[in-house]
């Protein structure tokens, strides 16, 4: 549990949507959907309006992911709690939405499009790795329909303000380089378990991804990069674990 009951209603939904790519009521996706653009939302203070508010403004967001890590900061958190909402709603078949497209661009905005060096946690963009995968247009050279206009989207340092055009291929790209660059040596995805990188990235139909996926699983056997955490967070793991065993093990 956390102290956002919309946070708290997107992890409760995850498992189904995961499991099986929709939810029993959908009224609970309106729910979700009735946060977006209010007052505490990241970015909402610069003008971004396609992010969901998981934590009032005057509150500190803090949480802890049912895999056990905590997010780096107040707005870090935020950040992550907007994604996973996104997740839900993009993985329960919403992706022909317009708000959960513009959710999906303001996400990705901010962790795939920034010049440079990602600056996002690790936690940050191994969630996001969840809106690739669940993107049916992932491979599409269609344009994401970021809204660039708002004040929090231009830093010159922090974005080519002369390029602004990505498409859905270009983030699917970009999410696979970080992934590639996470699995090749421990200390890379700070504050992130490996196995949180895994999960979505088990969905990647790519060689990219499956070259990373077995650096990861040489990384858990010799116990790298891996903090400990209570039994709970650790059980969840352990059923990534097993998912990436049977994986391997299938593409022999």
């Amino acid at each position: 549990m956390t102290t956002s009951n919309t946070l708290d209603l997107a992890l409760r939904l995850w498992p189904q949507v995961r499991d099986g790519g929709g939810v029993d009521d959908p009224a609970l996706l309106d729910a979700l959907l009735a946060t977006q653009g209010q007052p505490g939302a990241p970015g909402f203070e610069g003008g971004v309006r396609g992010t969901f508010e998981c934590f009032p403004p005057d509150e500190a967001a803090s949480f802890t992911l049912p895999s056990g890590e905590q997010p780096r900061d107040d707005a870090d958190a935020r950040l992550i709690a907007h994604i996973l909402v996104t997740r839900v709603l993009l993985g329960s078949g919403l992706h022909v939405d317009r708000r959960v497209q513009r959710a999906m661009a303001d996400a990705y905005a901010v962790t795939w499009t920034v010049r440079g060096v990602l600056d996002a946690s690790p936690i940050a963009l191994a969630t996001s790795l969840w809106l690739v995968a669940l993107d049916p247009l992932r491979i599409s050279d269609q344009p994401l329909a970021i809204d660039w206009t708002p004040p929090a989207y231009q830093d010159a340092e922090r974005w080519d303000l002369d390029y602004r055009l990505f498409s859905h291929y270009d983030i699917h790209q970009r999410a696979l380089d970080w992934a590639a660059y996470a699995s090749a040596a421990p200390g890379r995805h700070p504050g992130c378990s490996v196995w949180t990188v895994v999960e979505p990235l088990l969905r990647f139909d790519d060689q990219r991804a499956q070259i990373a996926l077995g650096q990861f699983a040489t990384m858990a056997a010799r116990g790298e990069d891996e903090a400990p955490v209570p039994a709970a967070a650790m059980l969840d793991r352990a059923r990534v674990e097993a998912l990436l065993r049977a994986h391997l093990a299938a593409a022999r």
